[in-house]
């Protein structure tokens, strides 16, 4: 190919070719006109399109018209000298479109855009080039395109010139196994020849599925190409998935043995069905976890506590009836999935059990209508029912119990370990460091992430036996009322200290000027060379007392604050610049409600002989709410503990030439790190998890898995009036409240700082590294989460409208449209002329 840089308006097509050559891999060489060249050339010959500006005209001429009126059009001789240049003796070349909406990740045009091969003169050539154009306007991409109500003004093209190359074997590949959703899996469609075979369907494919990482030689045979043939292939379809990180769908073909990558293109459709089971990421990833591609070490230790945990509280609560409870995880697209099937069979036998109030409040997708499972008291049942709610009770009240002490054993030793990490040095025992580690991961971590994920269960068993009921009696808005300003929860805290950091930094006129006039890394750089001043003394007290906070907690390669300055002299640099986020977060801070105020609110609607029984329950939920983020806070506290000592034990074998880098433990499972501490690994080993693990979250960092996958189906009737359903602008309420302001899109954390006050943030989940940012916004919109997702939570601290769950939130809503959301009832209106 020729060089050359992306452009969006080349379309997917080119855009995957020049990544690909840039990418060291071969494609046929080639020659291209640009979008905009090209249509300078061809729109003249279509006045009825030139006026258009969003959608298409019923007036526009059809496909044999416009393709008469480009064969009549004299393109310039300049073009056909450049194209005659180009050209070779003795070749034969493919004109190939490349339409700006094609290849898209939510638009891919397959196979409606005309090729046509078997060129072998400038004038084919140019007459290709006008057939190319003129697919533009066939009824079949017209109908997509209104269909998916695009706009007009990307009505357009560039178009690639390619010799065409001589194959002995051609075919497609998936870097995902389509029809399993086995995400490690290439699943090839091979034919002999050229690939226009495969595409007709004259000819029936070889058909191969490879396993990413397996040795070829050994397990793969194909009657096509040979095994050196398969090993490349497997080797550069990794290097294009982890180059894109997200399932792509490529075509090749070999020339010999030379292999050529002719298209590459996002897999548009991944399906939620799975072979075995039914699995959500829900609170996985609104908490962090599953936010992001999990390494293998955070994979495994979620996977152990979710496990031992879970069965525990199943088995103890009489809510599975046998003890040897099937696998509660899986990993899928390197996120970890939970087994929501098994726990929906356990809360199908606690008392009030609605599926559907189960699924609202967790954000789980619904493949069914109305209330789904509800429990039943009958004569059969009643026995079980009562045993199962005694035993929660009486979990409930050991847990409310035991929390403070709980909380305060984990404390004692969290400082305990810090204080051993910070001690070691260069110096240290390699043996001590491995101990240490070890006790940290099999012993500590475990008793604090158990001690929040049976919170967690506790929680969501009596948010499910009460709400009901409450329900029953109080409006949703009042209820959510009832559940929020719980008082001063953790995460809100070192919120409040940033705050007051800025507000001392304001009233100082000389640290003022400083912070407004440097650019934060200037300003990092002056407190290190002054750490005496005031503002770098507050600072170093914030990183002391929270420094196990990150910009991405539960993501074990993300740097917590105690690690590095500049990371919170960026929190603070934003909020000098914009005092006014500052005067919009004091007023967010709120009290905890009082008894008499909790009375106040339920007063209009219960009787008084019922008030104390309504007033207990909303006191117990308000109570396990809080030690839920207590016992989070503890969680997090914990996995900084986790980073630190893997860190100082990847230093040490980094050093040693066991690993490459230091933060290759990280894509390692601990079983993994384990065996070759005691030896029962080689390095060499060692060294082959790091890269497949890598190569695996790599693959798919920019992709966004279904949240919820299914063993079920669902009949095409119901997926229709499903899609329907979730085609509209809504969500779940999670918090009460109406407000109207701007819209502000966010993905990632590391634009937070471009929210302004008073916006609403609209993103796809919540990091807990969003949290800092709560108090300055107005409303919260998230595709995902629940009433119980942590960010739910802490929205409620800061009296926050939120709604969850609002499908395709991102992509319907644009940055600076003015939108009223009421977070009672999780609507969404967009206000005309507002963006």
């Amino acid at each position: 190919m020729e060089t050359a840089e992306n452009n969006p308006r080349y379309g997917g097509k080119l855009n995957a070719l020049i990544n690909l050559s840039q990418l060291g891999l071969q494609v046929p060489k080639g020659y291209f006109i640009s979008e905009d060249t090209l249509t300078s050339l061809w729109i003249q010959a279509i006045p009825e399109l030139i006026d258009l500006n969003t959608t298409l005209s019923p007036n526009l001429p059809n496909y044999e018209t416009i393709l008469k009126r480009l064969n009549q059009l004299n393109f310039p001789m300049e073009l056909h000298t450049e194209i005659s240049d180009f050209m070779l003796p003795n070749k034969t070349y493919i004109v190939r479109s490349s339409g700006m909406m094609e290849d898209q990740a939510s638009t891919s045009f397959a196979g409606q855009y005309d090729t046509i091969a078997n060129c072998t003169t400038t004038d084919e050539i140019i007459a290709a080039l006008k057939q190319c154009v003129a697919s533009l306007f066939k009824p079949a991409v017209l109908t997509y395109w209104q269909t998916h109500q695009l706009d007009v003004q990307n009505l357009r093209m560039s178009v690639i010139i390619q010799e065409q190359v001589s194959a002995v074997a051609s075919g497609v590949a998936f870097t995902i196994n389509p029809l399993t959703n086995n995400d490690r899996q290439l699943t090839l469609e091979v034919v002999e020849g050229a690939g226009e075979q495969l595409v007709s369907g004259l000819v029936t494919p070889e058909q191969l599925t490879i396993d990413w990482f397996s040795t070829l030689e050994s397990t793969t045979h194909s009657q096509i190409l040979t095994a050196h043939q398969l090993t490349l292939l497997q080797e550069q379809l990794l290097l294009i998935a982890t180059f894109y990180g997200y399932p792509v769908d490529v075509e090749f073909c070999f020339s010999k043995d030379s292999l050529f990558f002719l298209q590459a293109r996002p897999i548009t459709t991944i399906r939620r069905k799975i072979n075995k089971g039914n699995w959500t990421t829900t609170n996985f990833r609104d908490g962090g976890v599953a936010a992001q591609p999990c390494p293998g070490l955070m994979w495994s230790l979620y996977r152990e506590s979710w496990q031992t945990t879970l069965e525990k509280f199943l088995i103890q609560n009489k809510l599975y009836d046998s003890m040897n409870i099937k696998q509660l995880s899986i990993n899928r697209f390197a996120r970890p999935y939970w087994n929501i099937g098994i726990v929906k069979e356990a809360m199908s036998r606690i008392p009030g059990y609605i599926e559907r109030e189960f699924d609202d409040e967790l954000g789980v997708y619904k493949n069914y209508q109305g209330d789904g499972y509800k429990s039943k008291l009958t004569v059969k049942t009643i026995s079980h029912l009562l045993t199962v709610a005694t035993r929660i009770t009486k979990t409930t009240q050991q847990q409310r119990q035991t929390a403070a002490q709980q909380h305060t054993q984990l404390l004692k030793l969290y400082n305990s370990i810090d204080k051993k990490i910070q001690a070691l040095s260069s110096t240290t025992n390699q043996q001590d460091i491995e101990d240490l580690w070890e006790s940290i991961i099999n012993d500590a971590y475990l008793q604090s992430e158990q001690t929040y994920f049976w919170q967690v269960y506790v929680n969501t068993v009596q948010l499910s036996m009460k709400k009901t009921a409450l329900l029953k009696k109080l409006p949703l808005a009042v209820f959510f009322q009832l559940i929020s300003r719980l008082g001063e929860v953790s995460h809100v805290q070192p919120l409040r200290e940033l705050y007051e950091i800025v507000e001392a930094i304001i009233a100082n006129d000389k640290f003022k000027q400083e912070w407004m006039t440097n650019s934060s890394v200037e300003i990092n750089t002056l407190l290190t060379k002054q750490p005496h001043r005031l503002d770098a003394q507050r600072i170093k007290s914030f990183q002391a007392t929270f420094g196990y906070h990150s910009n991405r907690e539960l993501n074990l390669l993300v740097p917590s604050y105690s690690e590095d300055q500049q990371l919170v002299v960026d929190l603070l640099k934003d909020y000098v610049d914009h005092p006014e986020k500052i005067d919009v977060a004091q007023g967010s801070f709120s009290q905890t409600l009082t008894d008499e105020q909790l009375e106040k609110l339920i007063e209009p609607y219960i009787s008084k002989w019922q008030r104390a029984k309504v007033l207990k329950d909303i006191k117990m939920l308000r109570e396990l709410l809080w030690w839920r983020e207590e016992f989070k806070d503890i969680s997090t506290r914990f996995y900084h503990l986790i980073r630190q000592i893997t860190l100082k034990l990847g230093e040490r074998y980094s050093k040693l030439g066991y690993v490459l880098k230091t933060e290759d433990l990280f894509y390692l499972e601990k079983e993994t790190i384990r065996s070759f501490i005691t030896n029962q690994l080689s390095q060499e080993s060692l060294q082959k998890a790091v890269q497949d693990n890598r190569i695996y979250c790599q693959a798919y960092r920019h992709f966004v898995p279904p949240g919820d996958l299914m063993e079920t189906t669902v009949s095409p009737e119901m997926e229709h009036l499903l899609a329907n359903k979730q085609s509209s602008l809504a969500g779940i309420g999670a918090n009460d409240g109406i407000v109207s302001g701007k819209v502000r899109i966010l993905l990632d954390p590391k634009d937070i700082h471009q929210l302004q006050a008073d916006e609403i943030l609209v993103t796809r989940f919540t990091d807990t590294g969003w949290s800092h940012a709560f108090g300055s916004i107005k409303g919260l919109i998230t595709e995902t989460g629940g009433v119980l997702c942590h960010a739910s939570i802490v929205a409620r601290e800061f009296g926050m409208p939120t709604i969850v769950c609002a499908t395709q939130a991102t992509e319907k809503l644009r940055t600076g449209m003015t939108v009223t959301m009421n977070g009672t009832t999780g609507d969404i209106t967009i206000h005309k002329g507002g963006c």
